[in-house]
């Protein structure tokens, strides 16, 4: 008997200390001490964060770059910003660029690459009012046609030379960032965004004709996620974690459209207004399915990154033509979608 409760208390105390271990787990696990610590991630937007940019703010709302154990930093784009210098500099390790600029940072001996892009077409556009009847390139003949910036100048170029049109054949025309310039006729048509002013000009009174440049040779990936090659090499795990939890708030984003404009306002953008991001988020869910953005968000084929490289080349844009792998990895997405790991 007296072996018997030996046996008994014996197993009474592992069972007590058991319990006592369990009840410090869980307090642990609550208040946090379990936890693996959070890695410090910073984004470089190319613009202020709004719906444009609505699978990094969905994640971040839904709480799933830290399910990922990532503490992600967003930044949104102010004067003076560059976001392909910012990820050089180690002051981000993500950014958001355009297409055409990866390809002549990268031409320039940048050592940077997309991991996978927002949008499979460029939102660049002309428009004009729709009283005019201009709907294609050719139509642009002798029209005055507004200039921003030099990149407008390539977009029109490359519209006019699928048009087997010249730059001399239209009268360019400087003007500011703003449509009032098209709004008071002192130009005939503006460059754009296909999200942005064709609704800017619907709040002013005016319906618009929309000239897209991806339908006219403007092949170019919009809102590339980039990162450098020694980013690649030595954090491919937080690549991919990063990139898992953007393409689940993608996927939430779309969903609903007009909730996600009113999270988005509420939440980040308090200038906005609910019904022009919802509208506006709707043609970016239009740009990123597009192609095979149907089935793989943020997805890249080496073809259409050749295309953009010979344009930039052909219009002297760039000295020298890169490869087009070294602009691009599949190595991330891959993973994401098939389960892939280099």
């Amino acid at each position: 008997m007296g072996k018997i409760k030996d046996k008994e208390d014996i197993m009474k105390n592992v069972c007590v200390r058991m319990m006592m271990c369990l009840l410090i787990v869980v307090f642990c696990s609550e208040q946090g001490f379990a936890k693996e610590p959070l890695q410090p991630v910073t984004i470089q937007l190319d613009w202020e964060a709004n719906v444009e940019f609505s699978e990094i703010l969905m994640a971040k709302a839904r709480g799933w770059y830290e399910e990922a154990g990532i503490d992600l930093t967003i930044k949104g784009w102010e004067t003076g910003i560059s976001p392909i210098e910012e990820v050089l500099s180690g002051k981000a390790q993500i950014s958001v660029a355009q297409g055409s600029d990866l390809i002549t940072a990268r031409s320039e001996g940048k050592k940077i690459r997309a991991i996978a892009v927002q949008f499979q077409k460029s939102p660049y556009c002309l428009l004009s009012k729709k009283a005019l009847g201009i709907r294609t390139p050719e139509q642009l003949v002798g029209k005055k046609v507004g200039i921003r910036h030099p990149f407008d100048e390539l977009m029109i170029r490359v519209l006019l030379s699928n048009a087997g049109l010249q730059y001399n054949d239209i009268i360019p025309v400087r003007v500011g960032w703003d449509i009032q310039p098209l709004v008071d006729d002192k130009v005939d048509v503006s460059p754009g965004y296909i999200n942005d002013e064709p609704l800017s000009m619907k709040e002013k009174g005016y319906e618009s004709n929309v000239i897209p440049a991806f339908k006219y040779g403007y092949d170019f990936y919009s809102g590339v996620y980039l990162v450098t090659d020694a980013m690649i090499q030595n954090q491919p795990d937080m690549i991919r974690k990063f990139l898992g939890a953007t393409l689940r708030g993608w996927k939430e984003a779309f969903k609903d459209p007009a909730a996600t404009a009113k999270l988005i306002v509420e939440k980040y953008y308090p200038k906005g207004l609910v019904q022009q991001q919802t509208e506006s988020l709707e043609v970016f869910k239009f740009l990123a399915r597009l192609g095979e953005g149907r089935k793989y968000l943020g997805w890249m084929e080496k073809e259409y990154w050749k295309k953009g490289i010979d344009i930039l080349h052909k219009f002297k844009q760039i000295d020298r033509k890169v490869p087009a792998d070294d602009v691009f990895t599949l190595e991330f997405l891959e993973s994401v979608y098939f389960g892939k790991k280099k």
